[in-house]
């Protein structure tokens, strides 16, 4: 099976979710929207370039123009069904869905579970090339639907059947208990029959079953307007509509924002710290899904030593990094997921705390280290000045005084990791897909995993993950699970990023989604 391409899709998706969140970039410079109890936020032309279900990325957009079968609360972290009424299973291979009654499209049609196995089908389907390809591997039959070159795929997952118009009859190529979270993707949102027709055209003109409705806009729109849906047979939308101001480059939205042009906004970094500074009380903290951390490359022998690992983990100051260069918008890292993810938060993780004395001791008993010691990432400001940091913390605390680092383009780096010619630790992102700890231990630790850039292959770990896919206590096994990768050392958990929601006093009720940005569905406005 040829499962490169979209593997390299799904880890990049994971990885650009940073870029994702931060992107912004010159928009118009008309005022927020008069219309009574409609606003305007700038988002990245990243979260409206494809719409389509399995391209949508699960932005905040996404979640405004599709509702899936379940979510996920952004405060609480509960799973709640949406259009679905039930999800079953006795084995965590066999599912049984059941639909609600009610639910349409924008155009009227009905949701039927048919909507949803045609969804899922186009993802699948290589040909299609969109992005969350790889999220219906869980399905049996996919691999027939991404065969290797020059064999003819099957056009449908024979692990998901119809039974009527209300009931899914899904079937997983290994246990699974996570499924009702990893239903609540908008990867996994439902398709209008009319979306075959002409699936390129239907990226930026969807029509979906979400809370807001759009008209659709051409590729480069700057401006773009959502409707609220009168006909959603969820909890419909606060506010009558909302005007999505795109935005391509760094520097403008908090600009904006201050000159009126927009009433909220996503922002991080040097912006944020601003936005806290001038109005802390119109900013709502944001706990990103996602860790920052150093990974090792294990397929390197100069770092096959796990003391060699520790020894460096222990000597970076995340406190420090968090305070200075952060200007606090971080948390610093106890364990590998955030406490907002299920099962993360505060973790046994010997490696994760700062202590210059037993950094020393660990390097004496690795055998300590000769010769040049390169640090690499991909190009972001702030990536290259925590990693300035991080060389001057090992220079410092551990005696290396050769460290340097180097900064590549992401799909260079990407494919550096991949032929296993980055030698040297790296800081990296890691996005979850879902909200929970299991997701991000699996992608970033199983042999083959889509993030796992460092080799890491253990029986340990792979042992208890296994266990708490089929296991009743999924988030306390895969909690163990990522305890036991961390006591290996095949990453160094660095911090949990934090963004921020500023918005203008024209607007309230502004919460979190659960990965990142603002809830639009709940907004106030007026």
């Amino acid at each position: 099976m040829n499962t490169s391409r979209p593997r390299r899709l799904r880890r990049l998706g994971g990885v650009l979710a940073a870029f994702g969140l931060i992107l912004a970039g010159c928009a118009g410079n008309s005022s927020p929207s008069d219309a009574d109890g409609a606003f305007s936020v700038g988002v990245p032309t990243f979260f409206v370039k494809n719409l389509t279900p399995g391209s949508s990325g699960s932005s905040y957009v996404a979640y405004a123009l599709w509702s899936p079968l379940t979510r996920v609360d952004g405060q609480s972290g509960k799973l709640e069904m949406l259009v679905a009424e039930s999800i079953e299973s006795t084995d965590n291979v066999n599912w049984t869905v059941k639909l609600k009654s009610g639910w349409t499209f924008h155009d009227g049609s009905p949701v039927t579970a048919k909507s949803f196995a045609d969804s899922w089908n186009a993802t699948a389907l290589a040909a299609n090339a969109l992005s969350s390809n790889a999220s219906m591997a869980i399905f049996q039959g996919y691999p027939a639907m991404n065969p290797a070159k020059g064999t003819q795929p099957v056009k449908t997952l024979s692990g998901v059947q119809v039974v009527d118009d209300s009931t899914l009859k899904l079937t997983l190529n290994k246990p699974n208990a996570l499924l009702p979270y990893i239903l609540s993707q908008s990867a996994f949102a439902p398709l209008p029959e009319s979306a075959a027709k002409d699936l390129k055209a239907f990226a930026t003109h969807p029509i979906g079953n979400g809370p807001f409705k759009t008209s659709g806009w051409e590729a480069g729109a700057q401006e773009i307007k959502l409707e609220r849906y009168d006909g959603y047979a969820g909890t419909k939308a606060a506010a009558a509509g909302v005007d999505l101001h795109v935005y391509q480059q760094n520097g403008a939205i908090y600009t904006d924002f201050q000159a009126g042009t927009i009433d909220l906004a996503l922002l991080d970094g040097a912006d944020l710290a601003k936005a806290k500074k001038d109005t802390p009380e119109q900013v709502v903290d944001v706990q990103y899904p996602a860790i920052v951390y150093l990974s090792f490359p294990l397929y390197d022998s100069r770092f096959a030593n796990p003391e060699l690992r520790k020894a460096i983990s222990l000597a970076i100051d995340r406190d420090a990094i968090v305070k200075s260069l952060l200007a606090g918008n971080a948390k610093a890292a106890t364990g590998l997921a955030p406490p907002t993810l299920t099962g993360g938060g505060d973790a046994k993780c010997e490696s994760c705390t700062f202590d210059p004395q037993k950094a020393k001791a660990a390097l004496q008993a690795a055998g300590g280290w000769n010769g040049p010691l390169v640090l690499y990432t991909y190009q972001d400001p702030t990536n290259e000045k925590v990693l300035q940091a991080i060389a001057n913390q090992l220079r410092t605390n551990l005696g290396i005084a050769n460290v340097t680092f180097e900064a590549q383009p992401i799909a260079q780096l990407y494919d550096g990791f991949d032929g296993k010619a980055v030698k040297g630790p790296s800081l990296l992102y890691s996005g979850s897909p879902y909200p929970h700890i299991y997701a991000m231990a699996d992608q970033m630790f199983s042999t083959g995993a889509s993030l796992n850039v460092t080799g890491y292959d253990s029986k340990a770990f792979s042992g208890l993950l296994g266990q708490a896919a089929s296991s009743k206590d999924t988030a306390g096994l895969a909690k163990q699970a990522a305890e036991q990768a961390l006591a290996d050392v095949p990453v160094a958990p660095l911090y949990w990023p934090i963004g921020g929601l500023v918005h203008s006093d024209r607007v309230s009720d502004v919460v979190p989604e659960v990965l990142g940005g603002a809830r639009l569905a709940v907004v106030k406005a007026g």
